[in-house]
């Protein structure tokens, strides 16, 4: 096997050998065959589908010599001298490393001269969202009104990063990701050419993590390549691969639709004990829920590509429960990496799941408050405010006196507020030590005093389980996530103790 890797080995040298972008191949054929192409391009789309490599043939296929129906022959000097890389005339810029308008000044002075060897000059400015403002004022006029031996090309994943500016002076292109079946088909060619033999599974497997990446896909059936075996099994190929198990996921996914919290559990042990990848396992039990979610949403006569008793149990469950079971496993991501133990927060998702509230085909009511209506009698105006206007008047109260403390403020919720007593919810014992200074608790008093009219005892609450990411708070005098222990008013209690409080209170003591 040659030494480059396999996503440079084989890198599509026609625009035919171009796979999932056939709209953007025949338009840009169409135009090179009436000689009239534009003289910029912008490429956008995900990573790995093929955006340099099409502005690599578009740059061949204006200069080759001998072209065959807009396609370039790979043979004349124009063609070798661009697929070797030693062209002089075509220059590609990193956008991620050249950022400023000195670079751009550069390419904009180049672009002036006429080309050396070639017909065209070509500028491929790679990742171009990267680009400083400045640099983009700059490149503006020269888009406009480039030199008749000048084209440009930009590639970008971010589109909505580039100037409107730029891309109306562009000619645009959407990448779409690669279909499986596309890349398994190309997949299995490099394995022939490469006289390997590898187990369909196998190759599932990578077009599966690669998610519509060929350049992905490539370079990991290189890995697979590189454990030095003729022939290789999904056994082998886990030595390489992020360790996961579609089987073991619906299967866990399953028992959990069945209510079968034991079954759950045993399955999760069991992945766990063989060494599997726990964050690519929980990345697997998002995608397939998602995939069940769309196919009882959008779909319901289409049987997604799972267990059939799977897709039955999904059957009997409203999109609302498989949306409760995604939000469950999403807020997870952040605890796998900082718990002692990876597999907790993935058995505690388990139980939190399988819990008889979740299994309901209606969703709960809000708990009533059990807070008093705030009064005041210096303030009338305060009546009418809600729990989170008046902590955000407060947040602001704060950050006017201690702007440090403030943004530790942002990271906590309020739970409730009465006439004396301000609940306020913290995701870390770091919060609750730093609001638990003596300075932090009179600024939040005064701040309370300042809004509601009278000064407000502050309690402290740790819960490991509030999500705070994205969080839409709704207009309520109370927390929404489900209390995990009881209420630690007399100060911060032990992590430890918060997670088996958890535990106990998940299996109903």
């Amino acid at each position: 096997m040659s030494s480059n890797t396999l996503y440079r080995k084989y890198r599509p040298q026609t625009f035919a050998d171009l796979i999932g972008q056939e709209h953007i191949a025949h338009t840009l054929l169409s135009e090179i065959q009436k000689s009239q192409i534009s003289h910029a391009y912008l490429f956008s789309g995900p990573r790995g589908v093929g955006k340099t490599t099409t502005a690599r043939l578009l740059a061949k296929a204006i200069n080759c010599l001998k072209p065959k129906n807009g396609e370039p022959d790979n043979q004349c000097e124009a063609c070798m001298s661009i697929t070797q890389g030693r062209a002089l005339d075509i220059l590609e810029i990193d956008a991620a490393s050249y950022t400023g308008v000195d670079n751009i000044r550069e390419v904009i002075e180049h672009s002036r001269f006429t080309p050396s060897n070639l017909k065209y000059k070509v500028f491929i400015v790679d990742e171009v969202h990267m680009l400083s403002t400045a640099a983009f004022n700059a490149l503006l006029k020269t888009l406009e009104e480039p030199p008749a031996h000048a084209l440009f090309v930009l590639a970008t994943t971010e589109i909505h990063k580039v100037p409107e500016t730029i891309q109306s002076r562009c000619q645009k292109f959407d990448f779409h990701r690669i279909p499986a079946e596309a890349l398994a088909r190309r997949l299995r060619m490099i394995v022939k050419q490469e006289n390997f033999t590898v187990d369909d599974n196998v190759i599932e497997e990578i077009v599966r993590l690669a998610d519509g990446s060929s350049r992905d896909a490539e370079s990991v059936l290189g890995q697979v390549f590189a454990l030095g075996e003729k022939k290789i099994t999904l056994e082998q190929a886990d030595l390489v691969l992020p360790r996961s198990n579609q089987a073991a996921v619906e299967q866990l996914i399953l028992s959990i639709l069945t209510n079968d919290r034991a079954a759950a559990l045993k399955n999760l042990s069991a992945q766990v004990e063989n060494g599997i990848d726990l964050e690519a396992y929980r990345n697997d039990i998002i995608r397939t829920l998602r995939d069940g979610l769309l196919y009882r949403v959008v779909s319901p006569n289409l049987r997604p590509q799972m267990q059939p008793n799977l897709a039955e149990a999904l059957n009997a469950f409203t999109p609302l429960k498989i949306v409760k079971l995604l939000e469950i496993f999403l807020s997870i991501q952040q605890y796998i990496l900082a718990s002692p133990l990876p597999q907790l927060p993935l058995e505690l998702a388990v139980i939190e799941s399988t819990s008889e509230k979740l299994g309901t085909q209606t969703p709960d009511p809000l708990p009533e408050s059990k807070t008093k209506p705030i009064e005041t009698q210096t303030e009338n105006a305060a009546a009418d405010l809600n729990l989170i206007q008046i902590w955000e008047q407060m947040m602001e109260e704060v950050s006017r006196k201690a702007p440090a403390l403030a943004l530790s403020l942002k990271m906590v919720r309020p739970k409730s507020l009465s006439q004396d007593e301000l609940q306020i919810v913290c995701p870390f014992t770091l919060h609750v030590e730093k609001l638990n200074a003596p300075k932090a608790r009179a600024l939040l008093a005064e701040a309370a005093k300042s809004i509601i009219g009278k000064k407000a005892k502050v309690i402290l609450e740790l819960d490991l389980n509030a999500r705070l990411d994205n969080v839409n708070l709704k207009s309520q005098n109370s927390y929404p996530p489900k209390p995990v222990s009881q209420e630690t008013k007399s100060g911060p209690r032990n992590s430890a103790d918060q997670l088996w409080d958890k535990i106990v209170n998940a299996f109903e003591g």
